[in-house]
């Protein structure tokens, strides 16, 4: 009636690879670059911090700034603030080996307001047919600038901790559909109980940020339709892992009512 073949196939463990994860922002607050070893798919082993770099982020008017180690593997910056317009450039020098990075900071864009709608099998948004989660649709307000191309990140808490449910990868936007509209950009599957606290934080990404995670994205659904997964898009050098992005950031709170 069936039968089966053992089919063993040939692959090959990887050497382990620098990941940096580095990002300058608009936000007073210091800017963070995460430093790590890449490990084996096979034995999970080799992933771990780095620590012993020298990492600085210069603008393209000279302004520079050496980062601090705060733990193993967390840099922060001390001094320099993301300015919109403005290029930034991440150099990391670790064990003799130089990784660059470059990503220009766009303008901030402002939420103007969020409003909800539950998601409801079989109704409107329609929803998973789970009866012990609930979902909704989070829409995100804005008005999207006419005069340049711009590409959207959007993060979600519920009551301060990050997201978690049906979607385990990246909301992202870019405005090639949408350029100079005044919007409600629908967030849906956001997992939520009434009462809770929705905090939406609209990032205004570089390009570069943006082609990363859309390509993660694409690499956390199993390369899409079927293909084989590969590495997200980076614009580090060296043939480093990550990304080095650059955002602007606006967010609003939103309570769910009963």
């Amino acid at each position: 009636m069936s039968c089966e073949k053992v089919i063993d196939l040939d692959l090959n463990s990887a050497e382990p690879r620098i990941v940096i994860e580095g990002n300058i922002t608009s936000e007073p607050s210091p800017s963070l670059v995460l430093l790590s070893s890449s490990g084996d798919y096979y034995t999970a082993q080799g992933i771990e911090p780095i620590s012993g770099a020298d990492i600085t982020i210069t603008d393209e008017l000279g302004h520079s700034d050496t980062l601090i180690e705060y733990e193993a593997g967390i840099y922060y910056t001390s001094t320099i603030i993301g300015e919109a317009n403005r290029t930034y450039t991440m150099v990391v020098n670790h064990n003799g080996n130089e990784y660059s990075g470059t990503e220009t900071l766009p303008e901030k864009v402002l939420i103007d307001s969020l409003s909800y709608e539950k998601m409801e099998f079989g109704g409107p948004g329609g929803g998973s047919g789970d009866e012990e989660k609930e979902y909704y649709i989070i829409y995100c307000s804005f008005s999207d600038p006419i005069e340049t191309i711009d590409y959207y990140r959007f993060e979600i808490l519920i009551n301060g901790l990050p997201a978690e449910g049906y979607r385990s990868y990246y909301y992202l936007a870019s405005d090639q559909l949408f350029n100079g509209q005044i919007l409600q950009y629908p967030i849906r599957w956001v997992e939520a109980q009434p009462g809770d606290t929705v905090n939406i934080s609209l990032q205004t990404i570089g390009f570069n940020t943006y082609e990363y995670f859309r390509t993660l994205n694409d690499a956390l659904s199993g390369g899409g339709m079927g293909s084989t997964p590969y590495n997200p898009i980076s614009n580090l050098s060296n043939n480093a892992l990550g990304y080095f992005g650059a955002y602007t950031a606006d967010n609003r709170n939103i309570i769910l009512k009963y």
